[in-house]
């Protein structure tokens, strides 16, 4: 089964549940012509059929960023745990 234009495989790295939101924080294969490689994503209905949107969404309930850097791509994560903790 293809993946729908404008997503790709997502490969979870780690989990986390706070105060019923799923946090992501993965690798996958961004759109072509960009480099980004690693994601966090937020929400319920992110990760649908264990697929990713290859854009970036920045929205307070669900969401998702991707990161050509790793260690941005976790830190991005960390701080996400401790901001939807609050």
């Amino acid at each position: 089964m293809g993946n729908p234009c404008g997503t790709t495989r997502a490969n979870v790295v780690a989990k986390t549940e706070v105060k019923g939101i799923p946090i992501y924080w993965g690798t996958g294969v961004n759109p072509v012509n960009s480099p980004a490689q690693f994601f966090v994503a937020w929400g319920n209905r992110v990760l649908t059929g264990g697929v990713i949107h290859t854009f970036n969404s920045d929205a307070k309930q669900e969401g998702f960023l991707w990161f050509v850097d790793e260690d941005e791509a976790e830190a991005k994560y960390k701080s996400l745990l401790l901001q939807l903790a609050q």
